[in-house]
């Protein structure tokens, strides 16, 4: 039902009460006060009257008289209750009975008994109803009686006004209703175009409230409302974007996968796994192609939690399917990383545990037999001099592989401070004595180059670079010692310094050069063992350039000899 139909239906029925109110009024209090005053204004008359006429005798002329005068009907009762006069009943009756004694009437009996009385009745007499008013008179009772229509024309004369009034009020209800619904509907009207632009999207719209009363209330609650869905919508836009940024960045590959096979929602991880930037909207398994992926994702669908681990293109990954409410929830967590770490501690033990055998073994045998007590002392000492020898080995061993712990570990930090490239590397080289005496290999050095590192982690660089050119150069040859300024890899405020150590060796195939700064890797195994090398010493050099934040390399060709080199800040 329309707002207009409603209030005018509003109007009409307030209007009907308040005209019922009126009618309840009128037949009621309006009706009692009317009676009340037509009854004492027929008692004052007859008062008077009896008052005036009170040495009078009663007779039928009298009554005509009086009720002449009075415009009213006058009858005169004796004391015994017998009609004497009646201004309305001619004298021919008085006289043939037909007029019945008054004495059982209630108001002449109030009359008689020296009391004003009333009564309402329709008479016998005259036929047609009257208001009676009797009051004492000192021959008997005077009454007075006037129609009922003369108090009844005022009640119906209230009565055609109240309904006049009440359809005049009908007919002005509906362009009332009509003009509040326009003002009503108007200010509801913004109210909803303001909902209606929230709902699509504006939420700067609001609506001014004009007075007070029921519509600015509901405006006033409007705007309100307004004000509570933009910050709620504010704070499930600020968890949404916190969500979607988790979501985004997480490092496992997550996706949402329907029941139908369809990635519906993936997060960049998924789609680098997926090697596809268009991933959503495509087929699972046509995106690994992997028979063990799809068994679980149907795993999944059937309400199974599944956590297997697989291989997905170079990778090995652990994947976990959960069920959910569309289909399932597909994880992917990278171990590719994880089983290579896992590859290299296994090669490392491997391959301590194989530079550590070899000498423990020799020592053991040559232990055994001095042990025996049979060996001649020439024996005896070159079995000692070669436990010696083995033990040194071990011990080198252990110290590089501390060594590498500490720098790879990060809890050494290098402590820089000026130094002279020249003078550490002479005095490196003359720590390595007799080596180089008996190969007769001399080292060259070029001019004053000032490097900003620590002095202990530059002897440790220089002292492993010596020993791989010491085992590697020929007699007789050089080993060379130069720098250069250079761009650098890093953040240094007096620029970069790259130093190189080469020798006249026999060089090392390109194959191996993005290899030899790996731990135990040789390019000569049987020859670096002979040579008492550990297979560490490059990884170290590494390691500690790289902690000052330089880059370390390699450049060397078959026949050609072999260069290291390394960067470092400038000294000052």
């Amino acid at each position: 039902m329309i707002l207009r139909i409603r209030i005018f239906l509003f109007f009409t029925a307030l209007t009907l009460f308040v005209s019922g109110l009126r009618w309840l009024w009128v037949a009621t209090g309006l009706t009692s006060w009317v009676r009340e005053r037509a009854t004492s204004e027929l008692a004052r008359l007859a008062r008077s009257t009896a008052t005036s006429t009170a040495t009078r005798e009663f007779s039928d002329a009298l009554a005509d008289s009086l009720g002449a005068q009075l415009g009213l009907r006058v009858s005169l009762i004796s004391a015994d209750g017998a009609l004497v006069g009646d201004s309305d009943v001619p004298m021919r009756r008085f006289g043939d009975g037909e007029i019945e004694n008054h004495a059982s009437r209630p108001e002449i009996q109030a009359a008689l008994r020296g009391e004003v009385g009333a009564a309402r009745r329709p008479s016998t007499t005259v036929s047609r109803p009257l208001l009676y008013v009797a009051v004492p008179h000192p021959a008997g009772a005077f009454r007075v009686a006037e129609p009922l229509t003369a108090s009844e024309g005022i009640l119906d004369r209230a009565r055609r006004m109240l309904l006049a009034a009440t359809v005049l009020a009908l007919l002005i209800a509906y362009p009332l209703s009509l003009a509040a619904t326009r003002l009503i509907g108007s200010r509801l009207a913004q109210s909803r175009r303001m909902l209606e632009a929230l709902g699509e999207g504006d939420l700067s719209r609001r609506v001014t409230p004009r007075h007070e009363g029921v519509v600015a209330r509901v405006e006033h609650a409007a705007n309100r409302a307004a004000g509570q869905l933009v910050d709620r919508i504010k704070r499930l836009e600020a968890q949404r974007d916190d969500l979607d940024a988790l979501f985004r960045n997480l490092d496992e590959g997550l996706a949402v996968v329907d029941r139908s096979g369809i990635v519906q929602l993936a997060n960049d991880a998924f789609l680098r796994w997926a090697g596809q930037p268009d991933a959503v909207g495509q087929r699972a398994s046509n995106l690994f192609r992997s028979p063990l992926l799809s068994e679980a994702l149907d795993r999944g669908f059937d309400g199974q939690s599944v956590n297997e681990e697989l291989s997905l293109g170079d990778g090995t990954a652990l994947i976990s399917v959960q069920p959910h409410r569309s289909g399932v929830l597909l994880v992917i967590r990278d171990l590719t990383r994880l089983r290579q770490l896992e590859g290299v501690r296994r090669d490392f033990v491997a391959n301590v545990s194989h530079e550590l055998k070899t000498p423990l073994t020799s020592m053991m045998g040559f232990s055994e037999a001095l042990a025996s007590g049979d060996l001649p002392a020439d024996r005896t000492v070159e079995f000692s001099e070669r436990i010696l020898a083995n033990a040194m080995r071990m011990r080198r061993l252990v110290d590089d592989l501390l060594d590498l712990a500490i720098v790879e570990a990060g809890s050494w930090q290098p402590e820089p401070e000026t130094v002279s490239l020249p003078e550490v590397a002479k005095a490196v080289w003359a720590s390595l004595d007799p080596a180089p005496t008996a190969k007769r290999i001399r080292l060259e050095v070029g001019q004053h180059t000032p490097l900003l590192v620590d002095a202990g982690a530059l002897r440790q660089i220089m002292r492993n670079l010596f020993d791989n050119a010491l085992q590697y150069a020929p007699e007789g040859t050089c080993v060379e010692v130069s720098a250069e300024r250079c761009s650098g890899g890093g953040d240094a405020s007096n620029g970069w310094v790259r130093v190189k150590v080469s020798d006249e060796g026999p060089g090392i195939p390109s194959v191996h050069h993005e290899r030899v700064f790996e731990r135990f890797y040789r390019v000569d195994p049987a020859r670096s063992r002979e040579a008492g090398g550990t297979g560490l010493g490059l990884a170290i050099v590494k390691h500690l350039v790289v902690a000052h934040g330089g880059e370390v390399g390699i450049a060397s060709e078959v026949g050609a000899g072999t260069t290291v080199w390394f960067t470092v800040p400038a000294g000052h």
